[in-house]
């Protein structure tokens, strides 16, 4: 028995990861039965490509298409009247039928493709590392880290996008792995297959554009003996056909969802126009959705309109009471928090509360930040200091997700809208895989010769995220609390978590 493990032990690990990430992720994603956030939006979104009625939104349109897609295929509300859901943007309980809907096809998208993309993580950790027992272990900061289950368990866009991001970013890794350590041709087709997973990514939510860096990694990798000879023609004539092979399958994509999501929209809503040309609603009146006129004009409709809803939102106002938004930079400490939606009952004189609440695992952001700080101060002793490193391709990946890191912050510091915590869940991801690259880095002579010591606090660390993911699974998952168990749970002032009496 011991023998077939070690020999399947890779197997085993995607097994156990699996049973894991689906009993965290997909068990009981249909509580709460009800709305939360913005799925009071995206739902109401969904229904419309169901009841073939136009619509434009300020995020890209695969997400909601997704949820469509489940929602029809499952069929969970197909007797409910579900009519006002396409005669709003925003669900309220009113548009509800009476007793509700079944949430449970328009989450499971997000949900499914999270536990889909905690096997890239692996995937990506193992690759970089090649260590299997380090992959494994770190995988599990995505499994346990209660900001991503409460939004990868919502009809949200987080789950779903990061799928997309880390499957891109396994491409990436796939392709450059390979390259130097089996000496394979990086081809065009990488370029492409790259290019797809990026369009996708874009095309749940524009912040995916941080992945276009992507491209300059696998450039650099395929063209290394070149820029370290400094042959400028070689370069150049390679970018005259590596961008294209990247960049034009990225915008095929991203249009072809696009047409999908005019094509789908056949009837002009009641409840609004948003601001549709006259040529558009005329195409739409005359049942040419369908047409790449229409396309056309219906693309430049929807760019206008994201442009001009991201000019309307209101900035951060702390003095505001209620603002949930916070500023970026307090983000890596995981403030601030967010009550999504709450309910309580009074049995015996005690309140019980279920919260719904968006909080960090602080030992997934903590010690992301510290890997962060720790992987920043090994780039500045190479490059200011000179300082030697111990193995040069794992600084070079410690480098690229810390810069994937870094360019994503800095991208979100120039953003003047109002930003929430939740953005901070694609740079915390870039995060988990450098924190997993700076511990091998660190521990370095250990790992290459077996060290059982290492492997035990590797284990250690991996159940300390994993017990203080249950400490706060309370607010994950709407499990009832009293007002002292609150106050227990209640560890950080700069959280601003809000006790409901």
């Amino acid at each position: 028995m011991r023998e077939f493990v070690i020999k399947h032990l890779h197997k085993v690990y995607i097994g156990l990861l699996l049973v894991c990430s689906l009993s965290v992720y997909t068990v009981g994603i249909g509580h709460p039965n009800a709305l939360f956030w913005d799925e009071n939006y995206h739902i109401a979104s969904a229904q419309k490509y169901i009841d073939s009625v136009m619509y434009m939104e300020p995020h890209p349109p695969l997400g909601k298409l997704l949820m469509a897609g489940s929602e029809a295929a499952l069929g969970l509300n197909s007797d409910k009247d579900k009519s006002k859901f396409s005669e709003t943007d925003y669900l309220r309980d009113n548009h509800l039928p009476e007793g509700g809907i079944d949430y449970f096809a328009f989450r499971l998208p997000s949900a499914l493709l999270m536990v889909l993309a905690v096997l890239f993580f692996y995937g990506i950790v193992r690759r970089v590392s090649n260590n299997s027992h380090l992959a494994f272990a770190f995988s599990f900061l995505l499994i346990f880290d209660n900001a991503l289950v409460i939004h990868a368990r919502s009809a949200m866009l987080e789950g779903i996008q990061l799928f997309f991001i880390l499957g891109a970013i396994y491409q990436c890794v796939r392709v450059i792995t390979s390259h130097f350590q089996k000496d394979r041709t990086i081809r065009l087709p990488d370029y492409a297959l790259l290019g797809v997973w990026i369009g996708l990514a874009i095309s749940v939510k524009v912040n995916g554009a941080v992945l276009l860096l992507l491209f300059v990694m696998l450039y650099g990798a395929d063209q290394w003996q070149a820029i370290r000879g400094l042959r400028i023609a070689t370069l150049l004539k390679r970018l005259l056909s590596t961008v294209p092979a990247g960049v034009l399958p990225l915008i095929a994509v991203f249009l072809s969802i696009f047409y999908l999501h005019i094509g789908l929209g056949g009837e002009m809503p009641t409840h609004k126009d948003y601001d549709a040309s006259p040529e558009y609603r005329e195409q739409i009146n005359n049942g040419q959705s369908w047409s790449p006129a229409t396309f056309w004009t219906g693309l430049q409709d929807n760019s206008r309109y994201m442009s001009k809803y991201a000019d309307g939102v209101p900035r951060l106002d702390v003095c505001k009471d209620g603002e949930n938004g916070s500023y970026a930079l307090g983000w890596p400490l995981g403030t601030k928090t967010i009550n999504y939606r709450w309910s309580k009952q009074t049995t015996d004189g005690t309140t019980y509360v279920r919260y719904h609440n968006l909080v960090a695992n602080p030992a997934v952001w903590f010690s992301v930040l510290a890997g962060i700080i720790l992987s920043s101060g090994l780039i500045i002793s190479r490059y200011v200091y000179q300082q030697p490193v111990k193995n040069n391709a794992l600084f070079y990946w410690i480098l690229a997700f810390t810069v994937l890191y870094f360019s994503y912050m800095l991208a979100i510091l120039q953003i003047e809208r109002v930003m929430y915590l939740y953005h901070y869940l694609v740079p915390l991801v870039f995060g988990c895989l450098n924190l997993a690259l700076i511990f091998q880095y660190l521990f370095y002579e250990e790992f290459e010769k077996g060290s059982r010591h290492t492997y035990a606090n590797l284990a250690g660390f991996v159940a300390l995220v994993t017990g203080v993911f249950f400490v706060f699974a309370p607010f994950t998952y709407s499990w009832e609390l009293t007002e002292a168990q609150f106050a227990m749970r209640n560890w950080f002032e700069f959280w601003k978590l809000e006790l409901v009496r």
